[in-house]
Formats: C-alpha cells, sequence, structure tokens
C-alpha cells in the first residue's frame, strides 16, 4: 500500500527553492549580549519576506524568543497556543519580534540544517497568527516606503538647495572689435610720377 503522507518541499534538501514568508527556520540569530567569541544559540526565526538580488535569494528574518522581558519588543507576532506552537515546531510559546530582524541569503551558514530532513524548516504559521504576521509585513512595508520617499525628497531638496547657491547670469554678445590701425587696409591713390619734358 502506497503512503499518502503528503511531502513537504521546505522540509527537504530543495527547501531554499521552496522557502517563503510565514515559515520558521532555525537560525543562529546575532545578538550583542552573546559576545565576540561566545557561539550563537541556534533559535527559531520567523520569514517576514523572501527577496531576490542579483539572482540571490535573501530572507529576511524576525527574531524569535520565548523570554517575556521587554527587552526585545515592536511589531510582535505571538505563538500562544499548544496546536499553534505543534503547527510551527516549537517546543513552548514564542513570540517573534518583527522589530529586530536581519536580511541574510539563503546559502548563510547560520541556518542550523536539521540532519534528518537536510533543511532548517520547523514549520509553519497558521490561522491568526499567519493574519498577524501580514499585518506586520504590512506595517514593515509601509515604512520602508515612507522612508524611501523621505530620501528622494531630501535629495532634491539638497539639490536644490546646491542649485540656488549660484547665481546664473546671462552673457551678452560682444560686438566685434575693429582692427587696430596699422592692420587695417589702406585703400589710397597711388603716387604720381612726373613725366620728363621733351626737348
Amino acid at each position: 500500500m502506497l503512503d499518502a503522507t503528503p511531502i513537504t518541499l521546505t522540509k527537504t534538501e530543495a527547501w531554499q527553492e521552496h522557502i517563503s514568508y510565514g515559515d520558521v527556520v532555525s537560525f543562529r540569530f546575532p545578538v550583542a549580549e552573546a559576545g565576540d567569541d561566545a557561539p550563537l544559540k541556534a533559535r527559531p526565526c520567523l520569514i517576514l519576506d523572501i527577496e531576490e538580488k542579483k539572482g540571490v535569494r535573501y530572507a529576511l528574518l524576525a527574531y524569535g524568543t520565548t523570554s517575556r522581558r521587554k527587552a526585545n519588543t515592536g511589531y510582535e507576532i505571538h505563538v500562544r497556543t499548544s496546536f499553534a506552537c505543534a503547527a510551527v515546531g516549537l517546543d513552548a510559546p514564542t513570540r517573534f519580534v518583527g522589530a529586530r530582524r536581519i536580511l541574510v541569503p539563503l546559502s548563510h551558514s547560520g541556518f542550523v540544517i536539521h540532519p534528518g530532513l537536510g533543511a532548517p524548516v520547523l514549520g509553519r504559521l497558521e490561522g491568526d497568527e499567519f493574519e498577524r504576521m501580514n499585518e506586520v509585513r504590512a506595517r514593515i512595508f509601509a515604512m520602508a516606503d515612507i522612508r524611501a520617499e523621505r530620501k528622494v525628497w531630501t535629495l532634491r531638496k539638497r539639490t536644490r538647495k546646491f542649485l540656488n547657491t549660484y547665481t546664473v547670469e546671462p552673457r551678452r554678445l560682444s560686438r566685434a572689435r575693429p582692427a587696430p590701425q596699422e592692420l587695417r587696409q589702406l585703400d589710397l591713390p597711388l603716387p604720381t610720377v612726373a613725366q620728363p619734358k621733351r626737348r
């Protein structure tokens, strides 16, 4: 009898080709408090977006934590219920902090590959958690658009200010000056030579 269990492509060695926003991966997220020499802890991170630049795919990851402290807040997606945790592959309630995010290529060594799967994907958000993630994504992208427009406006303002510091005066075309007196061509009558008188 054939096994009808569906295959999740994100949990195979081809995960880089099928991964998408809403997937949760195991990643060694860099933290300042860990120090330079301390090994980074593998933690669940939420993929907020997938970008492609010059043929290379990048993932925008949101920091995941089980801590309830207020050190990491802003644009949060909470996964609280046991059902939601099981779908995402989490052992405990977790919150993903959209305000603390990082953009990395999918080939980054920080992804922790599960030996039995060949992929770092733990699970995927569903239901209310997925909808909450879409709200967070919309806010992040809106703020990015505002910053981009502000950058263009600032550049235009600086350009206008730069141009206004210089006064461009119209230049009058000068008439051709006459040549010096010694260079002028003189049109004088030829001198007359006196003829000798015949005897």
